[in-house]
């Protein structure tokens, strides 16, 4: 009830403050408004700062096989930017160190959902090795010959040492 009275109050002075024929003619309202945009457009900087950081973080305990703290903040960085691919594809690693190859596929996986073509292939090779690991012989052959036509030497090296040139 007190929320409705405040969006009320607050509704009423934005729209009647100082009445004229041109709404954004009124001081009042266009600082409020550039106010707003500004917050908000530094949010949104903050945020992306704040997901690199995480992710180097998580890059820098990855490097000293502390492989726990390194996917808690591989994962905050994806929390902040989903579109990290990088910080899958390094979690999925992470995971992968720990034995959890299931949790491992399912980063690589998204990995490749969101840039389809990696330059490396590395999306794809450790997704091999992931599918390897549980069992899933078919899905890590169709995989190295992924990461193989990407460019992948170590796909290519695995296809060419089991017969499948």
């Amino acid at each position: 009830m007190i929320r409705n009275r405040v969006s009320r109050a607050l509704f009423f002075t934005l729209n009647n403050h100082n009445k004229t024929r041109y709404p954004m003619l009124n001081p009042f309202r266009f600082f409020m408004i550039a106010m707003t945009v500004i917050m908000l457009s530094s949010t949104l900087v903050y945020a992306e700062n704040d997901a690199k950081s995480f992710y180097a973080s998580g890059e820098s305990k990855l490097k000293a096989n502390d492989f726990n703290a390194a996917i808690a903040d591989f994962t905050k960085a994806l929390e902040l930017n989903p579109k990290l691919v990088e910080a899958y594809l390094n979690r999925g690693f992470a995971k992968r160190s720990i034995g959890d190859a299931e949790g491992a596929k399912a980063d690589f996986t998204k990995s490749i959902e969101v840039d389809p073509t990696p330059k490396d292939a590395a999306a794809y090779y450790n997704r091999a090795l992931a599918k390897s690991a549980i069992g899933d012989k078919n899905g890590a052959l169709s995989d190295y010959k992924k990461a193989s036509i990407h460019g992948d030497k170590n796909a290519k090296k695995w296809l060419k040492d089991n017969g499948y040139n």
